[in-house]
């Protein structure tokens, strides 16, 4: 911040997440800060319905939410995020998103180390449009950090 005082307003942050149907929470990025072991368990259904849903946010916007689905037999189904559907969603809603409000260029892209992300045909992509110095993944110059927690705004402000 001593270089730039406006760096962390250029931030987009961004993440996915699942909500189940049925009401539970994904715990998988919460963390219970407590002096004792509250013990809790929480039984859930193996294969529940559930909703993938992406977003991406700057002090200034909100980017999204866009939903991962396939078209199934009966509708609509929720399916697990890959390299290749999250390059569509950056490809296809993300990138034009950012066009349309011109701010692409003055934007620092910042995903966690999740294996989707740094799919080859997804560096490429953001590397075309970010540059490869505002990307803040694994597998970039700036690292998201190695066996870290998740310390990303979204799993503390935005889905929480």
């Amino acid at each position: 911040m001593e270089v730039d005082n406006v760096w962390p307003w250029n931030i987009l942050w961004t993440d996915e997440t699942h909500f189940h149907l049925q009401g539970s929470v994904n715990t998988q990025n919460c963390r219970i800060w407590a002096r004792e072991n509250p013990f809790q368990m929480q039984p859930l259904p193996l294969h529940s319905q559930k909703v993938a849903v992406w977003c991406g946010f700057t002090a200034a916007f909100i980017a999204g939410l866009f939903f991962f689905e396939e078209i199934g037999p009966s509708g609509p189904v929720t399916c697990t995020v890959n390299g290749t559907l999250y390059e569509y969603l950056l490809r296809n809603q993300l990138i034009p998103a950012l066009q349309q409000r011109g701010c692409v260029d003055s934007r620092i892209f910042m995903q966690d180390g999740a294996t989707p992300h740094i799919a080859t045909p997804v560096k490429q992509l953001l590397n075309l449009h970010f540059g490869n110095d505002r990307i803040t993944s694994r597998h970039f110059p700036t690292a998201w950090p190695p066996r870290s927690p998740d310390l990303n705004p979204c799993d503390f402000w935005l889905w929480g």
